[in-house]
Formats: C-alpha cells, structure tokens, sequence
C-alpha cells in the first residue's frame, strides 16, 4: 500500500503540468518520513498496551510473596515470577527490537551487539531461563495434584512467550526496499520524460 501511494505521487508530466524532479524526491522523503513517524507512534502505543500484561503480573505475585504464601518454598518461587515477569517488562519497555539485519550488513550487526552492555546481551536468556524453571515446577506441581499452584507457576512463562511475540511483531518498519522502489521509480521517470516531451512536439 505504501508503494503504491509513492507511485500516485510520482505523476508522468502532461502538457499542462512539468512538475521538477526536486518536488518528487521531496514528496517521496516527506511520504517515507510520515510513514516511519506513523509505524512509531503505533509501535509504542502497542508497546505500552501489552506492559500492562507483566506489570500487573508482577503485583499479583508480589502479593501472594507477602501475604498468600504459607511456606518459605512458596515465597521463593512467588519472588521468582515477579522477577521473571519484571525481567520480561523491562525487555518490551528498554529493549524493543531493532530493525532486521540484511545479508551484508553483519558486521554492522556485530559491532551494534559489542555495543550492548551485559544487560542487553542476556537479560532475554535470564527471563527465559526463568519461566523454564517455573513452567517445570508447574509441571511437578501438577502431577502431585496441586493444581492452583502449578497455573500459579506457569504463568511466568505464558507471560513471556506472549510478551516475546508481540515485541517481535513491533519491529521497526523496514523502509529500505520502499525507497529502492521510490528511487526506481523516480529514475524511471526522468528516463521516460524526454521520450514524452518528444512525443508530444510531435504533435
């Protein structure tokens, strides 16, 4: 769709109207720019709708640690959930995905990732490392008929796994086949426009 409003604003010339290049290539920069402006402002909009998800998981197992727990195993695996899902709050809200890597471009890639402090490079490991600890406890707990406790246990990693998609799906919008296409487009037309002026003297 974005494609094809570039092609509408890119108009062949008539005999009324020889629009410059200039004014093309800036409708082109001013289309892409509202484009990118627009996909941010939903992405975050998006974002700080599914932090209410671990946010208000975290009070509630930050409550049962205080007062819903009846033994020191309970507390600790309560304590547990809300780091996991604290763990997975800050990776939606601080860490939000970058945009795609092309074939190519790894070393710039790599040199983003040497950027990243120990926090970034592992935090995603650390949360994921425990919603898979909780979700195998939920899974003892279930067997042994404690049924409550093991969906209490297992939320951690229902949490992140949903969490984990929609910040995947939040991804910067990747603009750089767009403005191939627009470019295309504008070099087919400073190509096609001499052949119709002539056509036109013609006549």
């Amino acid at each position: 769709m974005a494609t094809t409003r570039l092609r509408h604003a890119f108009r062949y010339p008539s005999e009324d109207e020889d629009e410059p290049d200039e004014l093309d290539e800036e409708h082109q920069e001013k289309l892409i720019a509202d484009l990118q402006t627009a996909d941010t402002q939903r992405n975050e909009l998006y974002r700080l709708f599914t932090l209410v998800i671990p946010l208000v998981s975290a009070l509630y197992f930050i409550y049962i640690a205080i007062f819903g727990s009846s033994t020191a195993q309970q507390r600790i695996i309560a304590l547990l959930s809300s780091s996991s899902v604290l763990c997975t709050a800050y990776l939606l809200l601080f860490m939000p995905p970058q945009a795609p890597v092309r074939h190519g471009n790894n070393t710039a890639a790599h040199q983003r990732d040497a950027m990243d402090g120990p926090i970034k490079q592992y935090l995603a490991y650390l949360s994921a490392a425990l919603a898979t600890l909780l979700l195998l406890a939920a899974v003892l707990s279930w067997r042994r008929g404690v049924y409550e406790e093991a969906l209490r246990q297992a939320l951690p990693a229902v949490v992140f796994g949903l969490t984990m998609f929609v910040r995947q799906q939040l991804a910067p919008l990747d603009l750089e086949d767009l403005q191939k296409a627009s470019a295309r487009e504008l070099s087919s037309m400073r190509g096609t426009k001499p052949q119709f002026l002539s056509i036109v003297g013609k006549f």
